[in-house]
């Protein structure tokens, strides 16, 4: 069950400004009323579609 939880939400990046911004791809927050707009998206691992267990994407 969880290798299928994995496949429903797949690999998928969110901004951690406060706009709960989710994108399918690597980039930046594109919200202009978020406090992190411009500011990259971080990479998260999450199972649940909660994104509490994500990891810092460094670059």
């Amino acid at each position: 069950m969880q290798e299928e939880t994995k496949q429903k939400f797949g690999e998928h990046y969110i901004c951690l400004g406060g706009c709960r911004g989710v994108s399918k791809v690597p980039g930046a927050c594109n919200s202009p009323s978020c406090v992190n707009h411009n500011h990259k998206l971080v990479k998260c691992n999450c199972t649940d579609g909660l994104h509490n267990n994500f990891e810092l994407l460094l670059q």
